[in-house]
C-alpha cells in the first residue's frame, strides 16, 4: 500500500513540475499570399508571426504583429513557404501553429 501511495504522489509531483506545452490554434493558409488565424478562446498579449522562405523571395509588406491575418507575396521566385504564428502571454508561448502556404506574384 505504501508503494502505491508513493507512486501516486511521485506521479502527481512530476505533473506539477512538468513544463507547460503550447496548445494548438487554427491557422488557415488557403489560396495564396494570405494566412488567417483563429485564436478563439485564448488569452494572449501578442500575436507573433514568422516565416521560413524556403528559397522563395517572399516579402511581407506589412507588420503582422498582433494581427489575425498576414499577407505576403513572392515577386520573382514563387513557391511554398512555412508560416508560424504564436500567441504569447507574459513572455510565454501559450499556443502555436505552423502551416505551409503558397507564395505567388499575385493572389490566386
Amino acid at each position: 500500500m505504501k508503494k502505491v501511495a508513493f507512486a501516486v504522489l511521485t506521479l502527481l509531483g512530476s505533473a506539477v513540475f512538468a513544463p507547460a506545452s503550447a496548445q494548438s490554434i487554427s491557422l488557415y493558409c488557403g489560396g495564396s499570399n494570405l494566412c488567417i488565424l483563429d485564436a478563439t478562446g485564448y488569452t494572449y498579449d501578442t500575436i507573433a508571426w514568422s516565416f521560413a522562405k524556403n528559397g522563395t523571395d517572399a516579402l511581407i509588406p506589412y507588420n503582422c504583429t498582433n494581427s489575425g491575418q498576414c499577407e505576403f507575396y513572392c515577386p520573382t521566385r514563387p513557391g511554398g513557404i512555412d508560416v508560424t504564428v504564436r500567441l504569447v502571454s507574459n513572455q510565454t508561448i501559450v499556443a502555436s501553429a505552423t502551416s505551409q502556404a503558397a507564395c505567388t506574384r499575385e493572389p490566386l
